[in-house]
């Protein structure tokens, strides 16, 4: 590839990255930092800063290929890469080539006559967790498809609905700051970069093979390096070395199409075997039965429906409790996954270092820790890029207590990478209990077992309260008294708060009627599960529709401790004390992996018939909701 092309495409990404610079405010709200800080191995230390001229990337085909592509786009006066024919149906074809006719969904594509770099990232069915209740309504008797699109120079996401059989496009809705599941195509290049990076090769001590590879298409960022804030778009292809009980994370910016920086991380002890099979990740009875459609449940009072969505997880919509409305909608969006680190003190730090011309700082806080890690996402097994999918469909279990008598039920779903248990693999629970009293609790399962045994791990719940009149004030217990909100705003627990009657730390309540509403107990412990509590931050904004009725795409930073996603929508400080609201509850956990102490933790090992046997140590957070008026 000819040089003048490389620094001609340099300057449109890096131009255009300024222009969106000037779109882009950082408003994120800086809260302390309340979590344990915990001795790190040496195996923790090690950082590899890719040098500039070894780690070319412009040799590996596919980045020439796709850097060919780009270059024939722009020539033609377009800047949005579609999708190769490989990754569509037939039905995704029609819908790339509508969406890509449509002057509203290439509205953000130039600036002042300047091509952004722009690339499709998937084009995939409509599930009923994507759509609004116009889309709905015109979908329900047609074929639609989702388009998606990344603005680089913006940052921001543009969904499209597009109607095949119609041939046209049903909405439009751009997402800022934010970013999609990508492409296969990019996933392919975010791996052969890692592959192919010479400091990798000498970490690993031999050529890899993408056999050795996982996770190559979750997004991820480090603080202080180009990835960080997400400015730019990055995934973390990694290694499990799993003899010497680590791991080696190769950070790749798909912004600037190289490595970003490398890291090694340790991953404890395991007896997990290697050769455990890929389950089948296309279940098209899941996705018949569960994804695009609503499943109706009445039970002891309570009546609502549920569905599997692309990336939120499962979602209870429409409850009611002996035909009073309890919430319009309860679902766990993302969980955040962060790794401490070591090393930032072992690099020479008197001169700056730059990298892609960016500076990578390393902030030298308590033993010179900092952070780096996944956004993880759930969703349905098929038409998603996410990888901890969907396993089996939503299970619902009476609820016994220790006498026998039926006190309840809940609604579970399990969400696992195709090979947990082995390192660098996950696996979630979405669990939902609704109690015979009209008491019910959103609860997040954790059963292990990432990538190291130094994770930070932070479920973001969105809750959806409803009300009588479609109204809510929310409270806080001040040790005395209830303090109502009156404006949107978050909240860091200390754990250690004097409650109402030893249980209730926040309240929500009808401004109609005090009677209807809730007691929210945070779980401290109490729930009889093995929980080490929630150490939870909350937060309360007014609702609307774009803020996550609807799927959400990737909600606040894995790695930035003090920045849970939800602050995003409280910047405006609108009022909330008689509206409308929603409530977001994050809990703190800190896994553990030591003998006898595991929490957040799974490994197989052998029973005593020679034969593997997965063991889990899981974590179980989440708030109960107790009926005030009851």
């Amino acid at each position: 590839m000819k040089n003048e092309y490389k620094i001609a495409l340099a300057l449109l990404i890096v131009g255009g990255l300024a222009i969106g610079g000037l779109y882009y405010k950082k408003s994120h709200k800086v809260l302390k930092v309340a979590t344990a800080n915990k001795s790190l191995d040496k195996s923790d230390k090690k950082i590899i800063i890719p040098d500039t001229d070894e780690d070319s990337v412009a040799k590996i085909p596919a980045v020439e290929e796709y850097l060919a592509d780009l270059k024939k786009l722009y020539k033609k006066g377009k800047s949005t890469l579609p999708l190769q024919k490989s990754e569509l149906d037939d039905n995704g074809v029609v819908a790339q080539n509508v969406a890509l006719k449509s002057k509203e969904f290439l509205s953000d594509t130039k600036i002042d006559n300047k091509l952004l770099h722009n690339d499709i990232m998937r084009v995939v069915p409509a599930i009923s967790s994507m759509l609004d209740n116009k889309s709905k309504n015109e979908c329900q008797s047609s074929i639609c498809y989702v388009v998606e699109k990344y603005n680089y120079a913006l940052n921001s996401t543009t969904r499209a609905i597009v109607d095949v059989k119609a041939k046209k496009v049903v909405s439009v809705k751009r997402y800022a700051n934010s970013q999609p599941d990508i492409s296969a195509r990019l996933t392919n290049i975010a791996k052969e970069i890692a592959l192919n990076n010479p400091k990798v090769i000498k970490e690993l001590g031999h050529t890899p093979t993408p056999s050795e590879l996982s996770m190559a298409n979750v997004r991820s960022n480090l603080e202080q390096s180009p990835c960080e804030d997400k400015n730019h778009l990055c995934v973390a292809p990694t290694f499990a070395d799993h003899k010497k009980e680590r791991a080696l994370w190769a950070i790749v910016d798909l912004t600037d199409l190289k490595l970003a920086i490398a890291k090694w991380a340790g991953l404890g002890k395991t007896y997990t075997p290697a050769c455990i099979d890929e389950r089948t990740l296309e279940n098209r009875y899941i996705m018949k039965n569960f994804c695009q459609k609503d499943s109706n449940l009445t039970k002891f009072g309570w009546s609502m429906k549920y569905h599997l969505t692309g990336s939120d997880g499962l979602e209870i919509r429409d409850i009611k409790y002996k035909g009073k409305s309890v919430a319009r909608s309860l679902k766990i969006v993302d969980w955040h996954v962060a790794y401490k680190g070591l090393g930032a003190d072992k690099l020479d730090t008197t001169e700056p270092v730059m990298m892609a011309g960016h500076r990578v700082e390393f902030i030298k806080g308590v033993n010179n820790e900092y952070t780096f890690g996944y956004n993880d996402a759930m969703g349905c097994p098929m038409f998603s890029t996410s990888v901890v999918l969907a396993f089996n469909g939503p299970q619902i279990k009476e609820i016994k207590d220790k006498s026998g008598k039926v006190t309840g039920f809940y609604i579970v779903q399990d969400f696992r990478n195709p090979k947990w248990p082995m390192a660098c693999n996950y696996r979630y629970e979405n669990k939902f209990i609704f109690n015979k009293d009209g008491s019910f609790r959103v609860v997040a399962i954790n059963l292990g077992r990432g990538c190291s045994d130094k994770a930070i791990y932070r479920p973001v719940m969105r809750l959806d309260i409803k009300l009588k009149g479609d109204k809510e004030r929310f409270a806080l217990y001040n040790g005395k008294d209830w303090n109502d909100w009156q404006i949107e705003q978050g909240y860091r627990s200390t754990g250690k708060e004097k409650m109402l009657d030893g249980k209730y730390l926040y309240r929500v309540t009808s401004p109609e009627d005090a009677n209807d509403g809730y007691y929210i107990e945070p779980n401290r412990g109490q729930f009889h599960d093995n929980s080490r509590g929630d150490n939870e931050d909350v937060y309360v904004t007014k609702y609307k529709e774009d803020e996550g009725n609807e799927d959400l795409l990737t909600l606040g930073s894995c790695c930035k401790l003090d920045y849970d996603g939800p602050e995003e929508y409280t910047k405006d400080k609108e009022l909330i004390e008689n509206t409308d609201t929603v409530i977001w509850y994050v809990p703190t956990i800190q896994n553990d992996a030591k003998a006898g102490e595991e929490y957040c933790w799974a490994d197989s090992t052998i029973d005593k018939n020679g034969n593997p046997s997965v063991k889990v140590w899981p974590c179980i957070v989440g708030p109960k909701f107790v009926p005030i008026g009851e």
